[in-house]
């Protein structure tokens, strides 16, 4: 009897041991496994977080671009604008710098 139940102890310890061995293999392909799947995930993260922020960057360089033409074409309407008016007074000028270097009445 005694020995009977040495042998059913010592098989359930046998028992045990194969139990704790399985675990732990199983825990560390689960871990394996996860860490996989983690990188996995990260790797997918990054590539949407590029993505997302190329296409904000891009979206950022045609509003640049916009808002330069814009600046562009409204400083060109101003040295227009500038020069007509230059124009139009250029008449005078020349008549004040001639009257100031000939003098009243055309000789001096």
């Amino acid at each position: 009897m005694f020995t009977e139940e040495l042998t059913a102890i010592r098989e359930a310890e046998r028992q045990a041991e194969n139990i704790r061995k399985s675990i732990k293999i199983e825990t560390k392909r689960m871990i394996e496994a996860a860490n996989v799947q983690a990188e996995k995930l990260l790797d997918e993260q990054e590539a949407k977080a590029k993505e997302e922020y190329d296409s904000l960057i891009a979206e950022g360089m045609r509003e640049a671009d916009a808002d330069y033409n814009a600046a562009m074409d409204r400083a060109r309407q101003d040295a227009e604008a500038v020069a007509k008016e230059a124009e139009k007074n250029k008449a005078k000028v020349i008549d004040f710098i001639v009257e100031r270097i000939v003098g009243p009445g055309g000789n001096n």
